[in-house]
C-alpha cells in the first residue's frame, strides 16, 4: 500500500495587514496620549519647550495698553477676548519678512531671558495704569517629529510688561487662547533685568 505524501510546504498564510495597520495606529496613539498626560503645562517652560523645538514661523504684535483683561468671553457661543481694547501703539513682525528677522531675533532672546530671571509674585489681575503696558503677543509655528510623522503645532505666549513697576506678567499655565480655564489663572510676575527691558523696548520703540 502506498504512503501518502505529505505536504512539506503546506499551505501560504495571508497576512492580515489591516490588522497590523491597527495596531500600530493604537500603539501610536497610546504614545501621544501618554506623552500628554506627563507634558509640563506650565508656561514659561512651554516657552522652553517651542524654543527648544525646530521653529519654521514667528510673526506677532507688541502693544501700549492702558489695561490688561486677560479674560475670556462668550457671547452666542462665540469665544472673545477684550484684549484689543485701549490699544493706544502697536508694531508687528513676521519672520517672513527679512526686515523683520532682527525683531524676530530680539523676541527669542526675550523669552530666552525670561525663563533665567527669578518670579517674583502672583496677582489675580492686572489694574489700568496711567503708563500703562506693554503687551508682546507672540506666534510660533514649530514643527517635531512623532515616530514617522511629522507634526506642525502653533503656539500663542502672551506677556505684559508694566512700564511703572518693570515686571513681566505671563499666565501660571499654557492653554489655548480662548480656553475658558485661562478665566481661573493667575499671573506670575517677574522683575526686568536690565537686559530684559532693553529687549521690551526696542521692540516697542522700534
Amino acid at each position: 500500500m502506498a504512503k501518502r505524501r505529505s505536504n512539506m510546504y503546506g499551505k501560504k498564510r495571508k497576512i492580515n495587514y489591516g490588522r497590523i495597520i491597527l495596531l500600530v495606529a493604537l500603539l501610536i496613539l497610546l504614545i501621544f496620549i501618554g506623552l500628554n498626560i506627563f507634558r509640563r503645562n506650565d508656561y514659561t517652560s512651554k516657552i522652553e519647550e517651542v524654543l527648544n523645538s525646530e521653529i519654521v514661523g514667528i510673526a506677532g504684535t507688541i502693544s501700549n495698553i492702558s489695561g490688561v483683561d486677560t479674560n475670556v468671553y462668550s457671547n452666542n457661543g462665540i469665544s472673545y477676548t477684550n484684549q484689543n481694547d485701549g490699544i493706544k501703539k502697536i508694531n508687528s513682525f513676521d519672520v517672513t519678512f527679512p526686515s523683520d528677522l532682527q525683531k524676530t531675533n530680539t523676541v527669542k532672546l526675550l523669552l530666552e531671558k525670561l525663563a533665567e530671571v527669578q518670579e517674583y509674585e502672583l496677582v489675580s489681575n492686572l489694574p489700568k495704569k496711567e503708563n500703562g503696558y506693554y503687551w508682546l503677543d507672540v506666534n510660533f509655528l514649530v514643527e517635531d517629529n512623532l515616530l514617522i510623522f511629522k507634526n506642525s503645532d502653533d503656539y500663542n505666549f502672551d506677556l505684559y510688561y508694566d512700564i511703572e513697576d518693570e515686571k513681566i506678567y505671563v499666565k501660571e499655565k499654557y492653554y489655548d487662547e480662548f480656553s475658558k480655564k485661562n478665566n481661573n489663572l493667575k499671573l506670575k510676575g517677574y522683575k526686568a533685568d536690565e537686559e530684559l527691558k532693553n529687549l521690551i523696548l526696542e521692540l516697542a520703540n522700534d
